[in-house]
């Protein structure tokens, strides 16, 4: 086929013909090409391929390509290949209740040179779709929406800076993929939907490069939730909200939600928010892991029922906070790990059977936990407390609230160093408390302070 400067191809089936079994092919070689396909009726197929001898023939030219197909019906297949410069691709799909599945797949870059400034929309309603997008340039941006049953959305970006995924799905076991490459790109997921038992929605964002930023977003809906993103870089932040619906959470016997980030490099960010609202939630999960210098990671669980926090870091000057709530009967359970030197710690559990651990290697490190409860009914359950602490210079406080009728508390700060400066403080108000501190050989400085009946309080130094 010689090179053309325009070529458009459209084909408009009316509803009226919707027993045929419409095929769209179109081939482009040149500057400046666009084309066109609206198609309604029942088994569509769409293609089109723009230069590189439409794809891979050979000898590649062409600029400021568009492509646009639209096709209203059942059983749809919309591919577009475009590698060249400027190219926009738009794909629309829309099935009837017969329940058609879709697939559309778009294809930008590169033959590596020149290959930039590309810009691909996919919009599907239906039953079961499919969407790919993969761009291999700068400067790229993609968008995919997806609303109907069993959805999944992949978008692969590499090899450029300033990109931007987004990803909205509404179905009840969707499933979104986001993968980049380069600086400064963005990757944003929204899901919502899922069945009130089995597999729910779920969400992954791998990013590579310095100053990425990834945002994940689950509500509504129910079934086994998960949310991933893995990044690798500096200066990078992560940001992971589950909420509503029913059942909205990951890894217990039908409903549970989990939310995982993980993060190597220095100065990154990752914020983990969970709020059930009620008191079906059960199981949900958030676990941050980062490696490097100046790391923060925020983590809270709000109205949420036999939840666990988890907070990995290893390196110098990081931060970790973690913020829990729940019904009184439920259990909570709070995990700091820190492995480095001048690191915080902080925790803080409302209502709930709250489990609290905090365990630092390191030197001028700082824990600190509180437990509080609110007064409902006379059936409590004791909390429980601890701090390790390994190096000098260190300091733990632990705080345990206001408990009637309660069952026993428990607080145990342990910190082990060769040096100087350590400091322990342990506070408690309730029934039947316990607290217990263990120093080793340094100049440390311990305060036990007990409130209620029946308490007992344990501190050893210099052992």
């Amino acid at each position: 086929m010689k090179p053309t400067g325009l070529l458009f191809a459209a084909m408009v089936v009316s509803g009226a013909a919707s027993a045929q079994q419409n095929t769209q092919t179109s081939t482009s070689f040149g500057n400046d090409n666009q084309v066109t396909v609206t198609q309604t009726g029942r088994g569509n197929a769409a293609t089109t391929r723009q230069n590189d001898a439409a794809v891979n023939g050979g000898s590649a030219r062409g600029n400021n390509n568009q492509s646009t197909q639209t096709q209203l019906g059942i059983n749809q297949a919309a591919t577009v290949n475009q590698m060249g410069n400027d190219q926009t691709a738009i794909q629309n799909q829309r099935s009837e209740e017969s329940r058609g599945g879709n697939g559309a797949t778009i294809r930008q870059g590169s033959t590596q040179a020149g290959s930039h400034g590309n810009y691909a929309r996919q919009s599907q309603s239906g039953f079961s779709q499919g969407v790919t997008i993969e761009q291999l340039s700068g400067l790229n941006y993609a968008t995919q929406n997806q609303s109907g049953r069993n959805n999944s959305a992949t978008i692969q970006q590499s090899v450029g800076n300033g990109n931007r995924a987004t990803q909205g799905q509404g179905a009840l076991t969707a499933r979104a993929l986001a993968v980049q490459q380069g600086a400064l790109n963005t990757s944003t997921q929204s899901q919502s939907g899922g069945s009130t038992s089995g597999s729910g929605p779920s969400g992954m964002v791998r990013q590579q490069g310095d100053g990425n930023a990834a945002f994940q977003s689950q509500t509504g809906g129910g079934g086994r939730w998960s949310a991933d993103i893995i990044q690798q870089g500096n200066q990078n932040a992560a940001r992971q909200q589950q909420s509503g619906g029913t059942g909205n959470t990951a890894n217990s016997s039908s409903s549970g939600c989990t939310v995982v980030i993980t993060q190597t490099g220095n100065g990154n960010t990752g914020i983990q928010l969970q709020n059930a609202a009620n008191t079906q939630f059960y199981g949900m999960t958030a676990t941050i892991t980062q490696t490097g210098l100046d790391n923060s990671s925020t983590q809270r669980q709000d109205d949420v029922s036999n939840a666990r926090a988890s907070a990995t870091q290893t390196g110098t000057a990081n931060v970790a906070t973690q913020t829990q709530s729940g019904p009184f009967t439920f259990s909570l359970v709070a995990v700091i790990t820190q492995t480095g030197s001048e690191n915080r710690a902080t925790q803080t559990q409302q209502t709930g059977v709250q489990s609290a651990s905090i365990v630092q290697n390191g030197s001028g490190n700082t824990a600190s936990q509180s437990q509080r409860r609110i007064e409902v009914g006379s059936n409590f359950w004791g909390n429980d407390a601890t701090i390790n602490q390994l190096g000098s210079g260190s300091t733990a406080v632990q705080e345990q609230g206001f408990i009637p009728g309660g069952r026993a508390n428990k607080a145990l700060i342990s910190q082990q160093a060769t040096g100087s400066g350590n400091y322990a403080r342990q506070q408690q108000t309730g029934n039947e408390n316990d607290a217990q501190t263990y120093q080793g050989t340094a100049n440390n400085q311990s305060d036990v302070q007990q409130q209620g009946m029946g308490n007992a309080s344990v501190v050893h130094q210099n052992q």
